[in-house]
């Protein structure tokens, strides 16, 4: 293991892939702190992701997504969720290899995570199977860029932190 490396861990992947889920054991397990990025913008801003969108748009949000990475980043170590859309931006994608931090695509098939987010209500980018799908496919080449893979289908968030606690990366 590189010794030069910032005791970052970030899950990736698509939303309802069970990042925040996993995070929170997965820091747990190895004693550090845990950080839902999504959590963090909507304390900061008072306001649900969804809400954000609705009411200052997408370019206003993928702003203030930046500015709370930027600051999550200073907590090295810990396990970092990123929403499903932050990996894809090319300022975030900038600032997680500047920190030389291990990223973790957390890949589940897309039926498992259409039957997770199908009946929820709060996820703004999406409305039906088409939309779904549409934005599932487009973020996939930039989930592929991640360092580490761990497929989560059939697993439960405690199999799958464990599987990355066995990637031995620190």
């Amino acid at each position: 293991m590189n010794n030069h490396r910032q005791k970052l861990i970030y899950l990736i992947g698509f939303m309802g892939a069970g990042k925040s889920s996993v995070g929170t054991i997965l820091a747990q397990q190895m004693g550090v702190p845990f950080v839902d990025l999504d959590t963090v913008i909507e304390a900061g801003q008072g306001a649900t992701i969804r809400q954000i969108f609705e009411q200052a748009g997408e370019p206003f949000f993928r702003q203030i997504e930046h500015a709370a990475l930027v600051e999550v980043v200073r907590k090295s170590p810990c396990v970092i969720a990123l929403g499903g859309g932050t990996f894809v931006q090319k300022a975030n994608l900038d600032l997680i290899m500047a920190t030389r931090g291990i990223t973790i695509w957390l890949d589940c098939p897309i039926e498992e995570l259409w039957q997770r987010c199908s009946k929820i209500d709060n996820r703004p980018l999406f409305r039906d199977w088409e939309s779904f799908s549409a934005l599932y496919n487009q973020r996939l080449p930039y989930y592929r860029q991640a360092e580490f893979r761990i497929v989560t289908s059939g697993q439960s968030p405690e199999e799958i932190a464990c599987e990355i606690l066995h990637l031995g990366l620190f």
